[in-house]
C-alpha cells in the first residue's frame, strides 16, 4: 500500500472515530448555578450544589437554568433529561421535585414545556438520579431553552432538593 493511501485511510478512520463524539455533547448544571424566581426570594437556600428550602420555610420554590448549544455548528441530538434529587416521601404529596425542559420562541415569547421529570413518579425516598427520554429537534436559531427546577415542601420535617440536571 502506498504512503498516500495509508495516510488517506488513517484520515478516514480518524474522522469516523471522532464523528460520534461531535454529536455526544452533553449539557449539565448544578442547582446552585440556576437563577431563582422572584417568588422564591427568602424561601430557598443552597447546600453545596443543592437547590432546596431555607430552614423553616415551606411552599414552592423555583429556578431557571439557561441551556446553551455546546456545538459550534449544528444542534445537539439530546433525547434524555436527567436530574439528581431527593423527595423524602416518594409518591406522597408533602414533597415533590419537578425538572422541566422548556423553550421560548424568540419572535413571540411563546413558552412550551418539552418534557417534565417528576419525583412523584418514582419510589425513591433518598438521594437519587433519574432520567426521562423525549423526542425534540432543538432549534437554537428560533428558540431559547432552559431547564426549570421546582421544589415543593408541605412541612418542615424533611427538605427536598435538586442538585443537578443534564441533557444527553
Amino acid at each position: 500500500m502506498t504512503k498516500t493511501k495509508c495516510a488517506f485511510l488513517k484520515m478516514v478512520a480518524g474522522t469516523l472515530l471522532l464523528s460520534p463524539l461531535a454529536q455526544a455533547q452533553n449539557w449539565s448544571t448544578i442547582g446552585s448555578t440556576c437563577q431563582p424566581g422572584s417568588d422564591s426570594i427568602g424561601l430557598y437556600s443552597y447546600s453545596n450544589g443543592t437547590f432546596q428550602f431555607a430552614s423553616g420555610e415551606t411552599g414552592k420554590i423555583s429556578a431557571r437554568c439557561q441551556v446553551n448549544n455546546p456545538l459550534d455548528t449544528g444542534v445537539p441530538a439530546w433525547n434524555s433529561l436527567t436530574a439528581g434529587f431527593v423527595d423524602p416521601d416518594a409518591h406522597a404529596s408533602d414533597y415533590e421535585v419537578q425538572v422541566h425542559l422548556e423553550r421560548v420562541a424568540k419572535s413571540t415569547g411563546t413558552h412550551t414545556v418539552i418534557v417534565t421529570l417528576d419525583s412523584n413518579s418514582y419510589n425513591n425516598t433518598g438521594p437519587t438520579s433519574k432520567s426521562i427520554t423525549f423526542t425534540h429537534t432543538f432549534d437554537f436559531t428560533n428558540y431559547s431553552y432552559y431547564v426549570g427546577l421546582v421544589v415543593l415542601r408541605g412541612d418542615t420535617s424533611f427538605n427536598p432538593g435538586v442538585w443537578f440536571a443534564s441533557l444527553k
